[in-house]
């Protein structure tokens, strides 16, 4: 609750107020208190480090956070949207969709939202662990999901393999954008649904984000298709971690 009223409170204020205010907090305290908060296993200079990191430090990175910090951004509101926006799809190509990919699992939210709503899902994931906790959680709920370590800008599944790929608050996440989406645009055949959060670079934060989408025409730009739909969207009041504002892209293959 005192996390939401802060967000509200910060979004009343003028932007440049927002703005002084957070340069403020990045030179003198933020990576302080981010020491003081998660400790050691959290790398604090992770925008500092991330371009020169290798795939294994990479992996260990993120399955440490699985290991010390309960990581849903999702919510049943993110997965009804993304549920619309598939049978939209459908609807929109006239073609029946059966099979997804998820990039970036995390807990397996989304995952086992889809499966049950009737569609074959693979997901993709390059922690080890969240992929662990993942399919735990979805063998609870008799969620018949196949499961696969690697990293998003090399999806190892051959050209239009999956109807649709889904990657929400993952995008942010990786390392080259350019070779991700690329790949993303490879394996899918109709459609790619993205959530990210809209957000404007701050060297310390309590994320391992990388990749930054202020405005709704950067992430239009990024994937560079010319059917699509983007919207921005207030996820202020979920449940999940995430709560903020964030933009919603579909865009059709």
């Amino acid at each position: 609750m005192a996390h939401k009223a802060y967000i509200k409170f910060k979004n009343l204020l003028p932007a440049s107020l927002k703005e002084a205010l957070s340069s403020i907090n990045q030179r003198f305290f933020a990576r302080r208190t981010l020491q003081r908060k998660y400790g050691s296993w959290f790398e604090v200079d992770w925008r500092k480090k991330f371009r020169t990191m290798s795939d294994e430090e990479w992996i260990r990175a993120y399955d440490d956070v699985w290991k010390n910090h309960h990581n849903d951004c999702l919510d049943e509101t993110d997965s009804d949207l993304i549920l619309g926006a598939i049978a939209k799809t459908s609807q929109r190509t006239q073609t029946p969709i059966s099979t997804v990919l998820e990039i970036g699992c995390g807990y397996g939210t989304l995952a086992i939202a889809m499966t049950k709503a009737g569609y074959g899902v693979t997901c993709l994931d390059v922690s080890t662990e969240a992929l662990r906790k993942a399919e735990e959680r979805a063998k609870g709920e008799n969620a018949q999901i196949t499961w696969h370590q690697g990293f998003a800008e090399n999806i190892p599944f051959p050209d239009k393999s999956f109807d649709v790929i889904t990657c929400c608050h993952t995008l942010e996440h990786v390392k080259d954008l350019s070779q991700t989406v690329n790949a993303m645009k490879r394996v899918a055949r109709l459609a790619v649904v993205v959530l990210v959060p809209k957000q404007r670079f701050r060297l310390y934060a309590e994320n391992y984000h990388t990749q930054f989408f202020s405005t709704q025409e950067d992430l239009i730009r990024t994937f560079g298709l010319s059917d699509y739909e983007c919207t921005e969207i207030d996820c202020i009041e979920h449940e999940g971690e995430f709560q903020g504002e964030a933009l919603f892209y579909v865009g059709y293959i």
